[in-house]
């Protein structure tokens, strides 16, 4: 995932661009378990040599794609936790 940094201007702008990542990480969670979904079913056809490099490489990327909804979620919660912070001044 990439590092960076946003300037938001008010605490408004901050639980905004909350939300917005909020309804990423859904809609990549979603996506993520339409592809392990779809893994699964194919998995007596893992059994054929041909798959198996296939499957290998969707079973990698589903981990890294995991990893980084992770860190999606985690960014979420940071910013949810500072702006509550940031009214409570």
């Amino acid at each position: 995932m990439a590092n960076g940094s946003v300037v938001v201007h008010d605490i408004d702008s901050l639980e905004k661009f909350g939300m917005e990542l909020a309804a990423r990480s859904a809609e990549l969670e979603s996506l993520y378990n339409a592809l392990t979904v779809s893994c699964a079913a194919q998995e007596t056809n893992w059994h054929d040599p041909q798959y198996d490099l296939l499957h290998e490489r969707v079973e990698l990327y589903a981990g890294e794609a995991r990893a980084q909804l992770y860190a999606l979620n985690d960014a979420v919660q940071y910013i949810s936790v500072l702006a509550a912070k940031l009214r409570a001044l």
